[in-house]
């Protein structure tokens, strides 16, 4: 039987999407875009990814009943996150798996009905890479140990389950001998990477993230790591010194505060203060001049006052990140902050919502204008049209600006340049040094 993966959200569930097609492609099944099987892998960390995995589930519902597919199957977050409910909700589906059954996937996925459990899923190797080279992800841990009062993954994805070192240093080596050289190393906060196995006796006893970039960059190689989500409370000089001494991990803090102000950090319970963000962000630049700092946050959380969200701005135009995404604060069922007094109209989260990014808009340009005549590595991803597109080296995927490429250039290249021109969120970069030739 052929079949077909359709994955939503974030790049965590792109690996376990990866997981669950080599199992099925060992099992006898062929990958396909004509395909009898459809699987759906959901993301339901906040309301709009729930209606975008529905929304998805039932366009390819309709699908089976035009006859072009046999068989829909739905897995992922929105199966954790809402139950034995879904059946009845979504009738076009033949069958439902939870995490917990990843292991027998292949096994379940001609069954019909509603198949889940309580244990933890934290198996990422081997997987059938969906991607192309040079670049892809390094999953090194499942769930959370911080219980933020606005979030839904705890519940979702369960508490912090760390992967053995040698474990995901088997999967670097796999795929780094595939032809992989762009690694970015994620999980829900990699800083906290090791935190759950300290006094457990595999063999990690005491190994943080820190130890597992140094187990990582003893393979020898031309390869690059990036690090993304890191908690702000678990970014310690030792993490920063590594990054700062080896070149081969990419100079990209992905640092996401969520806010600034005292009282909304405390009712978030993100464990920080604004001194402290302040003293990190300051820590970083002195060690590290060059370093592309990248954040998140949430605006419009129950009681922020005008006043309030004004700072957060004041705090934004001062610390000026390379790179912003702003959410609107969204109410989930079962969260602490949901049950809050002090939530704010819809209007008034949008507003703030659209005053942060056109002020980031500003950041961004202008820090873009500096690498103007700057060398830079870029990563060509895609040909569209008569032109080549990707990310230099200080861009993370999916997530930051594109580069424009000037030159002759293949798709799974990684080529110098010089970069030519800058927009408000993307930059145009030629290849080659000042005399053509690559540097």
């Amino acid at each position: 039987m052929k079949f077909r993966m359709v994955s939503l959200g974030c790049p965590k569930n792109l690996i376990d999407s990866e997981y669950l097609a080599n199992r099925l492609a060992e099992a006898g099944y062929a990958l396909s875009d004509e395909a009898e099987l459809v699987i759906v892998n959901t993301c339901a960390f906040i309301a709009d990814a729930a209606k975008e995995s529905i929304e998805t589930i039932i366009q390819e519902g309709k699908a089976g009943s035009a006859g072009e597919i046999k068989r829909v199957v739905v897995t992922g977050c929105l199966v954790e996150r809402y139950g034995a409910q879904l059946p009845e909700l979504l009738p076009e589906v033949d069958l439902f798996v939870g995490r917990s059954r990843y292991e027998e996937f292949e096994k379940l996925v001609r069954s019909k009905g509603f198949f889940t459990g309580e244990n933890i899923f934290t198996e990422t190797f081997p997987r059938r890479v969906l991607t192309q080279p040079p670049s892809t992800y390094l999953k090194i841990q499942e769930g959370c140990r911080n219980r933020c009062s606005y979030c839904t993954i705890p519940s979702i994805r369960g508490p912090l389950a760390s992967r053995r070192i040698d474990e995901v240093r088997a999967e670097f080596e796999a795929l780094l001998a595939r032809g992989f050289k762009e690694f970015t190393i994620i999980g829900q906060d990699i800083t906290s990477f090791g935190k759950d196995r300290e006094g457990d006796s595999n063999g990690d006893i005491g190994r943080n993230i820190t130890g597992l970039l140094r187990s990582l960059l003893q393979v020898e190689g031309d390869y690059f790591l990036r690090l993304l989500y890191m908690h702000p409370k678990g970014l310690d000089e030792e993490l920063i010194d590594l990054i700062a001494r080896e070149e081969r991990i990419i100079n990209y803090f992905d640092l996401p505060i969520q806010h600034s102000e005292d009282r909304i950090l405390g009712l978030m319970k993100r464990g920080y203060t604004k001194r402290e963000l302040e003293s990190l962000i300051r820590k970083i630049r002195d060690r590290i001049p060059d370093a592309v700092l990248r954040t998140t946050v949430i605006v419009g959380f129950p009681g922020e006052t005008e006043e309030e969200f004004g700072h957060l701005c004041d705090f934004l135009a001062a610390c000026r990140f390379d790179n912003l995404g702003a959410f609107i604060y969204s109410k989930e069922e079962g969260t602490p902050a949901a049950r809050m007094k002090g939530h704010l109209r819809k209007g008034v989260k949008k507003a703030r919502f659209q005053k942060v990014m056109e002020l980031q808009k500003e950041i961004s340009k202008e820090k873009l204008k500096r690498l103007k005549g700057e060398r830079a590595r870029v990563v060509v991803e895609s040909e569209e049209g008569t032109r080549m597109v990707g990310r230099i080296l200080q861009q993370a995927p999916d997530v930051d600006g594109l580069a424009f490429i000037q030159g002759d250039c293949k798709v799974g290249q990684i080529r110098d340049g010089i970069i030519v021109e800058t927009l408000d969120y993307d930059v145009i970069i030629r290849l080659g040094g000042s005399d053509g030739t690559d540097t």
